[in-house]
């Protein structure tokens, strides 16, 4: 016999069903795209040092799983930590963002630019994720257009669906002024409803991710 759901019961599935709506494009591909571009903020239900308050810019998400960046977590780690003087990177003086607890000896970019990179892919607006590599040399001293990332935030199949039905995230599109906010240790407050606002994080919590790959080697790619 088919199981009769309550009105509550229906209206937690219909909630739950327009979260995925909203986090999947059309089409067969579940990719983001400059059009519908996504972020995940989590709601006081999130707690611990991990994803607590935490902003993430989804760069995947099919029914193989998803993947994404953290994108309000700046750390107090410097590139001399984490690669040679005579590396490339070592010339990047910006901040180096926590962007997630997987492969945390990895580094990801985020740059903003008119021109498409070679090998990039575009993510919303002017903003691609590009290989961290040669083609990233001449963009290494214009901060305000390129962004690192240490790691990545990464949910197995059908995980992440789980946690928007549970409640554990709010989804609002993402936009390049946002993903390049000039205060990005401030975002979740920004994007998170008033009623859940809590006591910052303290820099201690922010930077703890970071500093504790100071001394893994950085596989560098995408």
């Amino acid at each position: 016999m088919a199981k009769a759901y309550t009105g509550f019961e229906m209206s937690r599935i219909l909630t739950w069903l327009v979260f995925i709506a909203c986090l999947l494009p059309a089409g067969a591909s579940a990719d983001p795209s400059p059009a519908n571009a996504k972020l995940l903020v989590a709601t006081e239900q999130v707690g611990g040092d991990i994803f607590m308050q935490t902003v993430i810019l989804i760069l995947h998400h099919d029914e193989t799983g998803a993947l994404g960046l953290v994108i309000n977590r700046p750390t107090e780690v410097g590139m001399d930590e984490l690669v040679s003087d005579d590396d490339a990177l070592s010339a990047y003086g910006g901040p180096i963002y926590w962007g997630g607890p997987v492969q945390m000896n990895s580094l990801r970019a985020l740059m903003k630019t008119d021109e498409t990179p070679a090998d990039a892919e575009r993510i919303v607006g002017s903003v691609y994720l590009v290989p961290v590599n040669d083609a990233l040399k001449p963009a290494l001293q214009d901060m305000l257009y390129l962004r690192l990332f240490i790691g990545y935030a990464g949910w197995s199949p059908g995980q992440l669906d789980h946690e928007i039905a549970r409640g554990s995230w709010h989804i609002v599109p993402a936009s390049e002024d946002v993903v390049f906010a000039k205060d990005p240790a401030g975002l979740w407050k920004q994007l998170v409803p008033p009623r859940e606002h809590r006591a910052a994080v303290g820099p201690e919590n922010q930077s703890s991710a970071g500093n504790s790959v100071r001394s893994e080697t950085i596989a560098v790619g995408t």
